[in-house]
Parts: C-alpha cells; sequence; structure tokens
C-alpha cells in the first residue's frame, strides 16, 4: 500500500526562522536613530519584532522551496520600509499627531541650521542607513543555514 501521508517537508531553518523579526526590527531602530529619527516605546518596537517575525515563519511556511536571494532582499527591503514608517509614526508623544494641537503654546518657528552646527535629522542618511539594514538582513538571513551550523558547532565545544 502506498503511504497516503503528504512527504515531510525538510525543516532549512524554522527552528531559527522566528529570530528573522527581531533582527529586522533591532537593526530597523538602530538605523532610524543614527539617522536622527526618535525611538518609539520599546513596547512598540517589541510588538512590531513579533509581527516580524510572525510573518517569516508564515512566509517560511508558504513557500516550498527556499527563497531566491533575490526574494529574501525584497522583503527585507519592505520590512525595513515598514518599520521606518511605523517608527515615525509611533515616535510622536501620542502616537496620532493631531493637527494644530500645540499644548497651549506656540509652534516653534522653523531656523535653519547654521553651517557648523550638524543637521539633527538627515533623511538622506535614515534612508542610507534603513538600506544598509536591510541588506544586513537579507544577507544573514541568506545565510542563515551557514550561520546555524555554525553556531551548533560553536555550541557543541
Amino acid at each position: 500500500m502506498e503511504n497516503t501521508q503528504p512527504a515531510a517537508r525538510s525543516t532549512r531553518i524554522t527552528d531559527l526562522t522566528w529570530l528573522a523579526g527581531p533582527l529586522a526590527a533591532v537593526l530597523g531602530l538602530a538605523a532610524h536613530m543614527g539617522g536622527g529619527g526618535a525611538s518609539p516605546a520599546i513596547a512598540i518596537v517589541a510588538a512590531l519584532a513579533a509581527l516580524l517575525s510572525l510573518a517569516a515563519v508564515v512566509l517560511e511556511r508558504l513557500t516550498s522551496a527556499q527563497l531566491p536571494g533575490w526574494a529574501v532582499l525584497v522583503a527585507s527591503a519592505v520590512a525595513q520600509q515598514l518599520l521606518h514608517l511605523a517608527f515615525t509614526a509611533f515616535s510622536t508623544a501620542s502616537a496620532v499627531p493631531l493637527p494644530d494641537h500645540t499644548h497651549g503654546g506656540l509652534p516653534a518657528p522653523d531656523v535653519p541650521s547654521s553651517a557648523g552646527a550638524p543637521a539633527t535629522h538627515s533623511l538622506h542618511l535614515m534612508l542610507y542607513l534603513h538600506a544598509a539594514a536591510a541588506l544586513v538582513t537579507a544577507g544573514v538571513l541568506v545565510q542563515w543555514n551557514r550561520v546555524a551550523g555554525w553556531a551548533r558547532g560553536f555550541v557543541r565545544r
């Protein structure tokens, strides 16, 4: 008689897939803050890391074969863009910026920074840092099996 159960799918990186979320979140937070952006509450960062972990595990379960490198890079870039938008949205005082809501005071006028003073927020630097975070995340994820094998060998010593 033939076996009617589906063949067991080999576990490629199942035990470590969930780590993609915290890796992307930490690198994205470092990129966001390195570019001059404000940090949201740690609970927001943890929630975003959990959502990214869930997305990584679901994506790994839905694909029948290992994703090619370019697809991992695209997924990492999309995750970094979403992290940037989330960090920007959730780093405000009330998490929902209200128009013309100044707490009774007049808004501070926009003062251009002097030539000697560094800018506190650089959109281009933040863009480059988020792109670098996406590249590092994709590089680690593509080399996941090699990294996992190295880690297992290091632990056994």
